[in-house]
């Protein structure tokens, strides 16, 4: 009898503890924050719409800018606030799954300003595979400090070459189309 109360007791309880929960759970949102590995697509260009880069192989094929040696992908990180540079880094923060941001990025906050003059110049013998060099090419230099810097082939000349510290995109917008996959 103590038993059969104490069942009744027991069941009555899980339906009423039962009856207390919502009836539809609220989801949380999945949103970019730091320590989530998050997915996304982008597009990056200049403020006059021409693309420099991009993660959508047809879009890249449409600009002109097509390397078929690429994986066009998504592109997937473990988000930190240095992930990326600065200004993609504060445009992702926050965003959500299936989201889409346009963001013009000062370039304080992408590839950096441009340095007037910021050059070197080595002698050809150097620089291993000079001969093959060409234009916009990139060279990594070890700094005094023992860092790897890389640098750009601004000139080459038949003794030397000229190597720009500043990158490629210094001293420009940036704009990016971002879509969180995930």
């Amino acid at each position: 009898m103590k038993l059969s109360k104490f069942l009744i007791f027991c069941l009555s309880l899980l339906l009423v503890i039962s009856a207390c929960k919502p009836a539809e759970e609220v989801k949380k949102e999945n949103i970019v924050e730091v320590g989530k590995t998050i997915t996304f697509d982008y597009a990056a260009g200049f403020d006059n719409g021409t693309i420099y880069d991009t993660s959508f192989e047809d879009a890249a094929k449409k600009a002109g800018i097509f390397n078929p040696t690429r994986v066009y992908q998504p592109v997937k990180i473990t988000y930190t606030k240095d992930s990326l540079f600065p200004g993609l880094s504060e445009a992702l923060l926050g965003m959500k799954e299936g989201e889409t941001k346009n963001v013009r990025i000062p370039p304080s906050k992408a590839y950096g300003a441009l340095i007037p003059n910021a050059t070197v110049v080595f002698p050809k013998n150097k620089i291993n595979n000079s001969e093959n060099l060409k234009i916009s090419d990139i060279v990594t230099v070890i700094a005094s400090d023992g860092r790897r810097v890389n640098t750009y082939v601004k000139q080459i000349g038949a003794e030397n070459i000229t190597l720009d510290l500043n990158h490629p995109l210094a001293g420009q917008y940036a704009q990016f189309s971002i879509i969180i996959r995930s």
